[in-house]
């Protein structure tokens, strides 16, 4: 089985709620017993085909497109080279957030995780996915290289905030499917709320253990204990106001002219209105324009 589209990502920018829409209509072929993703291109590609093709099980009658929904794929050459030299027809579909707030997203998903609570710019330089994840036109030329800019769909992530409903509508068009709006807890869901843990080692260690599970299949044990009463005990309640705007300072400070050197070209190159993402003025002389490396070209043969 071949997946005709596949949700590249990025990390914190609405794919699993995409990921439960999709399921909620019954008529679209995604993994199953695997989660969101099958993390087959970037960690198991040494599985071989069969079994990644094996992950979405029988296709029916009832399905029109076989999807994947993989945010951990959207920076990853190496996962891309392979993605495109084993599905070249495929359509990737990215969707697109603020880079500020996506990045600040990020990094209140690896402090639920039990990192310590060291500075935006601290987990930035030990987890540089932070950064990375948010350079998208980088990022989506790298897959233009290798599969043309016509197999590439852009989503805006805040119309998910600003019109659920056109959110899904979004969805359906770029995925040629009929539209079908979900039930209203499908539509509203408040999905991977962050967190401030109460102890962060045990926070880590629930999230190591839940990654590890995950590689080994056992998703179904990682979805049980996913409980809001459980998460809540182990990551803790959601972040203060105050907090928040700490982070967002600081971000805006390190890498707000990064993000904009990157994404001011998305609207010339993919017609994509990045014009709710500009700060009237730059906000600091400082930047950290070489803390990304351009990585070489890709080549796939």
């Amino acid at each position: 089985m071949k997946p005709d589209f596949i949700f590249v990502g990025p990390h914190k920018s609405g794919t699993t709620w995409i990921d439960n829409y999709l399921r909620s209509r019954g008529d679209v072929q995604l993994p199953v017993a695997l989660g969101k993703e099958t993390f087959f291109f970037d960690k198991l590609y040494h599985k071989g085909w069969d079994w990644y093709s094996g992950t979405f099980g029988e296709r029916t009658s009832d399905h029109k497109i076989c999807v994947e929904v993989a945010p951990s794929l959207l920076d990853k050459p190496e996962a891309i080279e392979r993605l495109a030299r084993d599905l070249p027809d495929v359509t990737i579909v990215a969707t697109l957030r603020n880079p500020i707030d996506r990045a600040i997203a990020h990094y209140f998903h690896y402090l639920k995780g039990g990192e310590p609570d060291l500075g935006f710019r601290w987990m930035a330089e030990n987890h540089p996915a932070m950064i990375n994840n948010g350079l998208y036109y980088r990022n989506l030329n790298w897959w233009a290289e290798v599969l043309g800019r016509d197999q590439i769909k852009l989503l805006n992530y805040h119309d998910l905030n600003d019109s659920p409903s056109g959110y899904v509508s979004s969805i359906c068009k770029a995925l040629d499917l009929p539209e079908v709006q979900p039930s209203d807890d499908v539509l509203h869901a408040r999905i991977n709320e962050d967190g401030d843990p109460p102890v962060r080692f045990i926070a880590k260690l629930a999230r190591r253990s839940a990654r590890t599970l995950r590689l080994a299949g056992v998703h179904w044990l990682v979805n049980a204990v996913r409980q809001p009463a459980v998460r809540r005990a182990v990551y803790g309640p959601p972040p203060t106001k105050e907090k928040r705007e700490r982070i967002r300072e600081e971000a805006n400070t390190y890498f707000y002219d990064l993000f904009f050197e990157d994404f001011s070209k998305l609207d010339d190159a993919y017609g994509f209105d990045t014009s709710a993402w500009r700060m009237p003025e730059r906000v600091s002389e400082t930047t950290d324009a070489d803390y990304c490396p351009t990585p070489p070209r890709l080549a796939v043969g």
